[in-house]
C-alpha cells in the first residue's frame, strides 16, 4: 500500500496522532525517523512549491521537574522558504500564542527545533501547534501519553548508551546547555555590518558499547566514530540574514560565523550542535541568539 492509499478517505485537517515511518538515514537538513504529524499530510506529492507545512510532533521529556512538548516542521516544498509571523497562522495552544516557535521554515524535515513547557498547573494539558501555509492548515497536539515519552537528555541505548547532547555556551565562562530546550542569547546590530558570534560546544567522545559514569574509556576527537556538526539558520526576522559560513568548524572547542542582516528588526538565529539521532530522540542541543538591527550611520 503506497501513501497515497493510506489518506484515502480522510477527511481534510484530522488532528489525530499517527507515527509515520520516513526512513532511516539522518541528515542535517532533516534527521528523518518515526514522528507524529497531521494525518492529512500527503507525502507523494512533491513540489518547488505551493505545499502545506507540516508541524511535527517528536514526543514530551521532563528536565528540572518541567514537562516539556518536543516539536518540529515539515516544509514539503522544494524550493521554498515559507515565512508566517506569529498569530492566527501560526499559533501555540493553550496559554499564549507564541512560545518560541519558529517563523521562518526552510525546505525539508527539521526535528528537535523547540520545545515547549507544559503548564504546571494543568500536567496533562495537550499543548498545540498550529500552522497555515499557501492556504492550507495543519495541526499537531502534544499527547501526553506515556507512549510519546522521550530521553533527549540521555541516550537509554543504541551504540553509545548514556550519551548526553553536546554542552554549548555563548561565552567560555559564562552558564551552559544541553538537549533541545538549549538557550538563548541576546546580541545587537546594525544593519549591513556583520555580528561576530561564537560559540564554544564540548563533546563526551563516548565509544561504541561505553557508559558514562562506569568507567568508560574517551575517544579523543580525531578517531571518534561520531561526527559533532554545527548548523546556523535564520529563526526568525523580517528579511533573510547571510552567513560567512553557516556550518562553522570546531576548532579548540570554538565556533565562529559572521552574520550580516539587510535590515532593521527583531530576529533569532538558531544554531544546532548535532551529534547523533537515536531511537530516545539523542543528542543534539539547540541555541538561539535574540538579535535587536538598527539602522547604521549610513543609512539614517
Amino acid at each position: 500500500m503506497n501513501n497515497s492509499s493510506l489518506w484515502r478517505g480522510l477527511p481534510p485537517l484530522v488532528l489525530i496522532t499517527i507515527c509515520l515511518a520516513v526512513g532511516a538515514a539522518p541528515s542535517l537538513a532533516g534527521l528523518v525517523l518515526r514522528a507524529p504529524v497531521p494525518a492529512a499530510v500527503n507525502f507523494d506529492i512533491r513540489a518547488a512549491k505551493g505545499l502545506a507545512l507540516s508541524p511535527i510532533y517528536e514526543g514530551w521529556y521532563k528536565l528540572d521537574g518541567t514537562t516539556y512538548a518536543l516539536f518540529g516542521y515539515y516544509n514539503r516544498n522544494l524550493e521554498e522558504v515559507v515565512d508566517i509571523p506569529i498569530g492566527p497562522n501560526n499559533r501555540m495552544e493553550p496559554g499564549p500564542i507564541d512560545q518560541a516557535q519558529p517563523t521562518h521554515f526552510v525546505p525539508g524535515q527539521h526535528y528537535g527545533v523547540f520545545a515547549v513547557p507544559v503548564p504546571k498547573d494543568r500536567p496533562a494539558t495537550e499543548v498545540s501547534w498550529t500552522l497555515t501555509a499557501n492556504g492550507q492548515t495543519l495541526s499537531i497536539p502534544a499527547n501526553l501519553d506515556q507512549l510519546y515519552f522521550v530521553s533527549p537528555q540521555r541516550d537509554d541505548g543504541g551504540p553509545y548508551p548514556g550519551n548526553t547532547p553536546p554542552l554549548m555556551k555563548f561565552d567560555p565562562s559564562g552558564p551552559s546547555a544541553r538537549g533541545p530546550l538549549g538557550m538563548t542569547v541576546s546580541r545587537t546590530a546594525t544593519v549591513s555590518s556583520p555580528l561576530t558570534v561564537d560559540v564554544w560546544v564540548a563533546d563526551d567522545d563516548l565509544r561504541p558499547g561505553a557508559r558514562a559514569g562506569d568507567g568508560a574509556v574517551r575517544v579523543p576527537p580525531p578517531s571518534r566514530p561520531r561526527q559533532l556538526v554545527l548548523t546556523w539558520r535564520m529563526y526568525r526576522g523580517p528579511r533573510n540574514v547571510s552567513f560567512s559560513n553557516p556550518a562553522p568548524p570546531l576548532e579548540q572547542g570554538r565556533a565562529r560565523t559572521t552574520v550580516t542582516f539587510s535590515e532593521v528588526g527583531d530576529y533569532v538565529l538558531h544554531i544546532l550542535a548535532f551529534e547523533s539521532r537515536s531511537g530516545t530522540k539523542c543528542c543534539w542541543t539547540n541555541g538561539y541568539v535574540k538579535v535587536a538591527v538598527q539602522a547604521g550611520a549610513h543609512s539614517q
